[in-house]
């Protein structure tokens, strides 16, 4: 990959808001392009053995009403597939409650993709909370991201991990998390 620092200028990113009846709902969202088409981003992202190469390994029921596990990470229940265009997911992670995962793609100028990644959750808790936490977990939608970026281009390490973070994915973590708290600071002002 390029410079860390020029990489991440690449992602566009927003945090959203609403208080609803349901409860408090807080919204981060990525925006990037990515150089290839819609179809084989689809792949990338829905296909088990492609998926398991720069994401995770899944498993389950993988149909809308189905239950799906990423390996070490996250589970839920597929909502909705419209390929090659839209998959919303429950996102359940290490007993902390249910959010939704919705990502979007569409074809881009010059052949690309856009994909828009949208992770809501309904909070128990304030605003002080989730924007402190907010450095903890969205860098994370930054690293998937770079490392979709990397398998695209063929520059993934066939012994690479999500799992295990190398100095350059904890570089990565560290400059995404200081864009996440600048994203923050500017939607709280």
């Amino acid at each position: 990959m390029t410079d860390t620092a020029t990489w991440l200028k690449t992602i566009h990113r927003e945090v959203d808001a609403e208080d609803t009846d349901a409860g408090r709902s807080r919204t981060v969202k990525l925006s990037r392009t990515f150089a290839a088409p819609v179809d084989d981003i689809w792949d990338a992202i829905t296909n088990p053995g492609r998926l398991a190469r720069w994401f995770y390994p899944i498993s389950g029921d993988l149909r809308v009403g189905g239950k799906y596990a990423l390996d070490g990470n996250a589970s839920g229940e597929i909502m909705k597939c419209d390929k090659p265009n839209a998959l919303s997911v429950t996102w359940e992670y290490g007993g902390g409650g249910s959010s939704d995962l919705d990502i979007i793609l569409r074809p881009s100028a010059g052949g690309g993709t856009v994909v828009d990644l949208q992770h809501t959750a309904i909070l128990p808790f304030d605003d002080e909370t989730w924007a402190a936490g907010i450095g903890q977990f969205a860098p994370g939608w930054d690293h998937g991201f770079s490392r979709l970026d990397d398998y695209l281009k063929g520059e993934l390490p066939e012994d690479d991990s999500p799992n295990e973070l190398s100095p350059a994915a904890l570089e990565l973590w560290a400059q995404a998390g200081a864009q996440w708290s600048e994203v923050v600071r500017i939607w709280r002002s």
